[in-house]
C-alpha cells in the first residue's frame, strides 16, 4: 500500500504546465472552508481552470486513486475531487476553450494536425528532452500520435521521456536518417546554435522522394538555420509563429471564460448542498435505528404467536413486508430532511426528529461513524438488513 509520502509526492507531481509552477499540497488537499455557509471549492477551480486537457485530469484521477488506496482521501475529498474532474469534464465538453490552442506545444501540435490530419500515422521526431518536449509529446499522445521518436544529445533523458510515452529513442548520430524518416520535427533543445543547418536539409530533402517536411522549432535560440525555411518542401514554424498561435487561442479562450465560470459555479453548489447534507446523517442513522428496533420487537412478538401455522416462505413474506413499510414511511421524511440541511436549515427539522422521536436517549455505538452518509430512505424498496447499511453518498 502507497505511504503517505508517497501520494503527497503523486499529488504534487500533477502540475499546471502552462504556468510551469506544481500544484502544491495546499492546493491539493485544502479542504472545504465554510465561511458565512459558503463552501470555496479551491479544488474545482484548479482542474477546471487548467489548460483543460484530458490528460491533466487524468493525473488527477490517478493522483485521487492513489490518495484512496493509501486512506488519505475520505468521502468528503473524494467527493471534492470527483466535482472538480466533472467541472473540467464539462468545460472541454461543452465549451469551446479546449479548441483553442494556448500553449506553444499545443500550438505546435495544432500545426502538425494541420497538416497531418491523421497524426496516427505521421511519424513525429522530437529533439530534445526538456520540458518543452515532454509537453509536446503529451499533447501528442493525446491527438493520437503513435509513431513518436525522440533523440538528444544526452541519451538518458531522451530514454526515459521515451519510456514515458512509448515513444522509440534514437541516437543522436542517426539524426540524418531519422529525418529523412520523419513527416514532422518539433526541436527544442539547449543548443547553442542551430543543429538543422540549410546544408544538412538539402541533403535531407534529396532522399524524401518529394515528401513535405513539417519543422517546428520551439528553441531559443532556434536549433533550425531560418534559411531552411526557403527549402523546397520544407513547412518551417518558430517560436515567434508560434506565440502567435499562442494569443489569438488565449483571446478565443477569454470569450469561453464566462461560460466555464458559471459551470463550476454550478458543481461547487452540488458540491455544497451534498456536503451540507452531511450534517443530518446522525438524525437519519437514529431515526433508521429506532423505527427498525420497534418493526424487530413487533415483528418477533407476532411470529411467535403466528409461527405454528405459517410456512417459513409465509414467515419471509411478512418480515419482508415490515420492512417494506419501514422503508415507504421513512422516504418522504429522509429526503426532506437532507433537502432542507441542503440550504442550511438541516439542523432545525433534525432537532425537532429527535424530540418527537425521543432519539437522544437511543444511540449506539453507530455514531462512532458520524462522518459517513446513509442513503436509507432514498430507495423505498430496498429491503433487509440492507436499508440498515451506512454508504458515503455521493453530490
Amino acid at each position: 500500500m502507497p505511504t503517505h509520502e508517497a501520494v503527497i509526492e503523486a499529488l504534487g507531481r500533477v502540475i499546471d504546465p502552462e504556468l510551469h509552477r506544481p500544484v502544491t499540497e495546499l492546493d491539493m488537499v485544502r479542504s472545504v472552508e465554510i465561511d458565512g455557509g459558503d463552501v470555496s471549492v479551491t479544488i474545482a477551480l484548479t482542474v477546471a481552470g487548467c489548460p483543460l486537457r484530458s490528460s491533466f485530469e487524468q493525473q488527477v484521477a490517478e493522483a485521487l486513486a492513489l490518495a484512496q488506496s493509501a486512506n488519505s482521501a475520505g468521502p468528503i475529498m473524494s467527493a471534492l475531487f470527483r466535482a472538480a474532474l466533472v467541472a473540467g469534464k464539462r468545460a472541454r465538453s461543452e465549451t469551446g476553450m479546449s479548441r483553442s490552442a494556448a500553449s506553444v506545444s499545443q500550438v505546435a501540435v495544432q500545426l502538425a494536425r494541420q497538416l497531418f490530419p491523421r497524426l496516427n500515422e505521421a511519424c513525429v521526431l522530437l529533439i530534445g528532452s526538456g520540458q518543452m518536449s515532454e509537453l509536446a509529446a503529451r499533447n501528442l499522445c493525446d491527438h493520437g500520435a503513435q509513431r513518436l521518436l525522440i533523440m538528444n544529445r544526452t541519451p538518458e533523458h531522451a530514454i526515459a521521456l521515451a519510456q514515458r510515452f512509448g515513444a522509440v529513442h534514437r541516437s543522436f548520430a542517426e539524426l540524418a536518417a531519422t529525418l529523412v524518416e520523419a513527416d514532422v520535427v518539433i526541436s527544442s533543445t539547449r543548443a547553442p546554435h542551430a543543429l538543422l543547418t540549410s546544408n544538412l536539409m538539402q541533403e535531407v530533402m534529396k532522399q524524401r522522394g518529394g515528401r513535405s517536411l513539417l519543422l517546428i522549432d520551439i528553441a531559443l535560440p532556434r536549433d533550425v538555420d531560418p534559411a531552411v525555411g526557403t527549402l523546397p518542401g520544407i513547412h518551417l514554424y518558430n517560436l515567434d509563429d508560434l506565440q502567435a498561435g499562442v494569443s489569438q487561442g488565449m483571446h478565443r479562450r477569454l470569450q469561453e471564460v464566462e461560460q466555464v465560470q458559471a459551470m463550476i459555479a454550478e458543481e461547487v453548489g452540488a458540491f455544497e448542498r451534498w456536503l451540507r447534507s452531511l450534517s443530518v446523517v446522525a438524525t437519519i442513522n437514529d431515526l433508521r435505528q429506532r423505527v427498525d428496533a420497534f418493526r424487530k420487537l413487533e415483528l418477533a412478538r407476532t411470529m411467535r404467536q403466528l409461527s405454528p401455522s405459517l410456512s417459513e416462505r409465509e414467515a419471509a413474506a411478512i418480515q419482508e413486508l415490515s420492512t417494506r413499510l419501514i422503508n415507504k414511511l421513512l422516504h418522504t421524511p429522509t429526503l426532506r430532511l437532507k433537502e432542507a440541511a441542503a440550504v442550511g436549515q438541516g439542523q432545525v427539522y433534525a432537532e425537532a426528529l429527535r424530540y418527537l422521536f425521543d432519539l437522544e436517549g437511543h444511540t449506539n455505538e453507530a455514531h462512532e461513524d458520524r462522518d459517513t452518509v446513509q442513503h436509507i430512505g432514498d430507495d423505498p424498496n430496498i429491503s433487509g438488513d440492507r436499508a440498515t447499511a451506512t454508504a458515503v453518498a455521493r453530490p
